[in-house]
């Protein structure tokens, strides 16, 4: 009894003691990792995990590897170079990033809550049916997932993401439209109306063309257009005179119908409407 006493006081004079004097939590990272970036704070804080056992398995569980945690460092030259590559790339023809861009595939800042970095950067490196083919170093596909990374991280909690339910065309539906058969032999497009089209590698992909987040490449440095589409296929080497594309002759039906096709925030044009488009 008077040992039971005696370990209840010191168990109470312990609670009594200031927190200085309690001893720290053990950092079990640093068992295997040498300390960088102290004044980040603990480990988990940039590179998550569980830092409270030595037990490998858990401790790794959700882990961000060093290269992509650079995210978490205030004006890392990592993250500023992955968002260049956005731009360069048109990554927004598909993708919302930082609340802008189409809306055909996933929401780049609600990506890494359901997929993991190394994911990230392997779904990139070969990329999904219709989505192009960058050709990417390791280094720059580790700054575009940190970039992805630190977007999802601005964003917060924030809603669900709306589901979007994307149609591989097969059968008589997809050979009959006026894209499969002119364009895509050469060319990819992801539509919003008709999901995807076309298997060809030889031209760009096609997806969100006629909207801002397409690259500016019509005579090498404008948007397109309607009706600057229409003079292209007209005659590809009038607007540029190394282009290998040759003309496509389509009749104005067939012109509405690719319209229908292409277009983002679907329109219904009549013949009427794109032939008065600039």
């Amino acid at each position: 009894m008077g040992i039971c006493r005696s370990i209840l006081i010191v168990l109470a004079a312990l609670l009594l003691l200031p927190g200085s004097a309690l001893p720290a939590q053990r950092n079990a990272c640093l068992i295997c990792h040498r300390p960088h970036h102290a004044e980040q704070g603990n480990c988990v804080g940039c590179h998550r995990g569980n830092d409270r056992t030595n037990r490998r398995e858990i401790a790794h569980h959700d882990l961000i590897v060093g290269r992509f945690a650079h995210f978490t460092l205030k004006g890392s030259p990592i993250v500023v170079r992955g968002k260049e590559l956005l731009e360069v790339l048109a990554c927004r023809r598909c993708h919302v990033y930082e609340k802008k861009g189409n809306r055909l595939a996933t929401d780049l800042a609600m990506l890494a809550r359901s997929v993991g970095p190394q994911a990230i950067f392997d779904s990139i490196r070969s990329p999904v049916l219709l989505m192009p083919n960058f050709h990417l170093d390791d280094g720059q596909l580790a700054a575009l997932v940190n970039a992805i990374l630190g977007e999802t991280e601005s964003a917060g909690a924030g809603a669900p993401e709306t589901a979007r339910v994307v149609h591989f065309e097969a059968g008589k539906r997809a050979e009959e439209n006026v894209f499969v058969k002119q364009c895509g032999p050469c060319h990819k497009l992801l539509s919003e109306r008709f999901g995807g089209l076309g298997n060809g590698d030889i031209g760009p992909n096609l997806s969100g063309l006629l909207s801002e987040y397409y690259p500016n490449t019509y005579r090498d440095t404008e948007p397109w257009t309607t009706g600057k589409l229409m003079k292209w296929l007209e005659n590809p080497r009038n607007m540029r005179a190394n282009a290998r594309m040759k003309p496509v002759r389509l009749a104005i039906g067939d012109f509405v119908l690719l319209m229908q096709t292409i277009r983002i925030n679907l329109e219904v044009y009549t013949e009427k409407e794109v032939m008065n488009v600039p």
